[in-house]
């Protein structure tokens, strides 16, 4: 039903091969537009914690080991690009560490509803995993939540909104990855899992399924 795997690699080689050059175009952009602006580069977490909870996701711990290192491959890029401009990189990696996706208590989202919602910071990421990472960089020091400082943001909710609806027109063009669940209802799941010999009602059944097409990936790998 899906290649995570070969989605992994993807997204490795767009990192190591494409991203570099476009970020670099970018960052050069910012600068010359804004040649005195303090400018910070945020970089991301990582997702897994090495368990899957969510239904409908079957992430095996080597797809999570390997997506949290592109992670890291991520932000090194991210941090290299920053640096050549002589932009800040707030890592957050450390902040997230037991946190993450089925952790107790996790701050990133698992499978949502919106879908679009997934694998994105809850508020508690924002508020305790984002905020002391970036604040530094941009108050001169680590920011920590208060019902002070929650009272102060909701209070500015109203007036950053106005403010960012100058550029809602451009915000609509972009065009975000879309994330779909797997759906094992249809005649080509069915057919598949028959050759399988998985049972779709049985949750042990595909994760068996899934385990076992994951010792063939990372043979493959080798």
């Amino acid at each position: 039903m899906s290649n995570c795997y070969g989605a992994i690699d993807k997204a490795n080689a767009y990192i190591n091969n494409t991203l570099p050059s476009a970020l670099n175009t970018l960052y050069a952009s910012i600068r010359a537009r804004s040649p005195q602006a303090k400018v910070t580069v945020v970089g991301y977490p990582r997702i897994f914690n090495g368990e899957d909870c969510n239904a409908f996701t079957w992430f095996s711990p080597t797809e999570e080991s390997r997506l949290n290192a592109t992670a890291d491959l991520l932000n090194s890029k991210l941090a290299s690009a920053a640096a050549a401009r002589g932009f800040a990189f707030a890592n957050p990696t450390s902040r997230f560490v037991g946190h993450a996706v089925c952790d107790s208590p996790e701050w990133i989202n698992g499978l949502s509803n919106p879908i679009s919602e997934s694998y994105h910071p809850k508020v508690d990421g924002h508020a305790y995993g984002y905020l002391p990472t970036v604040s530094p960089y941009v108050t001169g020091s680590a920011l920590r939540m208060s019902a002070g400082l929650k009272a102060t943001a909701a209070a500015s909710a109203d007036r950053l909104a106005r403010q960012q609806s100058a550029y809602a027109a451009a915000d609509r063009r972009i065009q975000p990855k879309s994330f779909v669940a797997p759906d094992l209802s249809t005649p080509a799941a069915k057919a598949a899992a028959a050759r399988a010999g998985v049972d779709l009602s049985s949750r042990a059944s595909i994760d068996a399924a899934d385990a076992a097409y994951d010792v063939r990936q990372r043979a493959a790998l080798r």
